[in-house]
């Protein structure tokens, strides 16, 4: 049991270590390059709209569109043996125009 504990606790660290923070408006949507990433698991889809694509024959695209103010996790990556990206999602109120 000892092992299992030691286990999550390093697979924990290593998750919080490596995560990118974006901030994304209600009804914005913007897009990062995850290279050879395949595979998308987000922990909740209620305040965002995520997605994996094509996008050149060397890469894949992430895609985010704010929906609804909350956060969450999104794993772009979930294939063995190829990059994983952990992100962080905020999904902020739209800016009032001034």
């Amino acid at each position: 049991m000892i092992r299992i504990a030691v286990f999550l606790a390093v697979a924990t660290s290593a998750w919080a270590d490596g995560t990118e923070r974006l901030d994304v408006a209600v009804g914005e949507t913007i897009e990062r390059d995850v290279g050879f990433a395949m595979g998308l698991l987000c922990d909740d889809l209620t305040n965002l709209r995520a997605d994996l694509r094509a996008h050149t024959p060397e890469s894949n695209m992430f895609t985010v569109t704010g929906i609804a103010e909350g956060t969450t996790m999104c794993r772009v990556g979930t294939m063995p043996n190829r990059p994983t990206y952990i992100f962080e999602i905020h999904v902020v109120a739209r800016p009032h125009p001034r």
